[in-house]
């Protein structure tokens, strides 16, 4: 009999490509979802649905019943306040543990996707380690960095728990990058100022494939990411390659990315809505650096199965442009 994970956030877009690879491998899925979401892809792979959200940790326990594996990928990137953050964050991780143990056929094993963003930028200009004491930069941070402890809280109750620590994720469907690549597009390459900042970054259908992996590894922590150290001018110009242009490189002055922030935060809250960029991305744009310790990562993904760059953003470019978002 096939296996049969759990998802949350899988109309989401890295949910979307972990649907996708799973149930290449034959398993069979459950989603966890909201009565207004989008479930056409889900529909397409044949996932099966529980309507419900993280709020109720029953809808969770009744979605949770029978699965192998939970994977806890439903998160907030964008929110008005850290008490927002945590809100989604922290307490919708402590509704899934909580459902996960009044399950009555209680899951082996949590898998929780989190953020390098919880255990913070490079520190003296070198990756932080494993063994080093978190230090989160943004409310966001912190509460990933909270979840991973409402997490690991289950091995208290024999369920296993893994935690993938993934940077800036990128590929079909991301509307995170989409507005730099029709930057590009039309010529133009902002660069935040004060030096060149270093990042790891990994394609979407790579981590969809380490995060399959972590149904069976070991337990524990484990960062992932294509495992090369991109500078944000490499970034655009691979973006830039795709596209066969030669935008004009903007520099950005670390005060004019916090400023724009703010505005684009006071736009937002006069029209309801929380806008991708605020203060926070701004502070984390404009970090030394985002690269972490990659050891153990082989596990879930090897060096050799890891995309590069150049290759992912041509594959994002391609998609982008297929469906009309380019």
């Amino acid at each position: 009999m096939s296996r049969l994970a759990l998802v949350t956030g899988a109309t989401g877009f890295v949910g979307s490509h972990l649907v996708e690879h799973l149930t290449e491998e034959g398993w069979r899925l459950r989603a966890l979802v909201r009565p207004t979401s989008d479930t056409a892809l889900l529909e397409r792979h044949g996932v099966e649905r529980v309507v419900g959200d993280l709020a109720d940790p029953a809808a969770v326990a009744r979605a949770a019943d029978g699965a192998e594996v939970v994977y806890h990928l439903a998160a907030v990137t964008a929110a008005p306040s850290e008490d927002a953050y945590l809100r989604a964050n922290a307490e919708g991780t402590e509704a899934v543990v909580r459902g996960v143990l009044a399950a009555p056929a209680r899951p082996r094993r949590v898998v929780y996707l989190s953020s390098y963003a919880a255990c913070g930028p490079m520190v003296d200009g070198r990756a932080r380690r494993a063994d080093e004491t978190p230090h989160p930069l943004t409310g966001y941070g912190r509460s990933k960095l909270e979840g991973e402890h409402r997490i690991g809280s289950l091995r208290e109750s024999g369920v296993e728990t893994v935690t993938v620590r993934a940077p800036a994720v990128y590929g079909p469907r991301d509307r995170a990058l989409l507005s730099y690549f029709r930057l590009v597009r039309l010529g133009i390459a902002p660069s935040p100022g004060g030096g060149e900042r270093m990042l790891h970054l990994i394609f979407a259908p790579d981590l969809a494939r380490a995060l399959a992996r972590a149904a069976d590894a070991p337990p524990g922590t484990y960062a992932v990411a294509e495992p090369v150290e991109h500078s944000m001018t490499g970034l655009a110009g691979a973006i830039a390659r795709s596209m066969g242009r030669r935008p004009l490189r903007v520099p950005l002055p670390p005060a004019l990315v916090r400023a724009a922030a703010a505005v684009t935060e006071e736009i937002g809250s006069r029209l309801g809505k929380t806008p991708a960029f605020n203060r926070e991305k701004a502070e984390e744009m404009l970090a030394r650096g985002w690269v972490c310790d990659l050891q153990g990562s082989e596990m879930l993904l090897p060096p050799s199965e890891a995309t590069p760059l150049e290759e992912g953003v041509a594959r994002t470019t391609r998609w982008y442009r297929t469906n009309g978002w380019l």
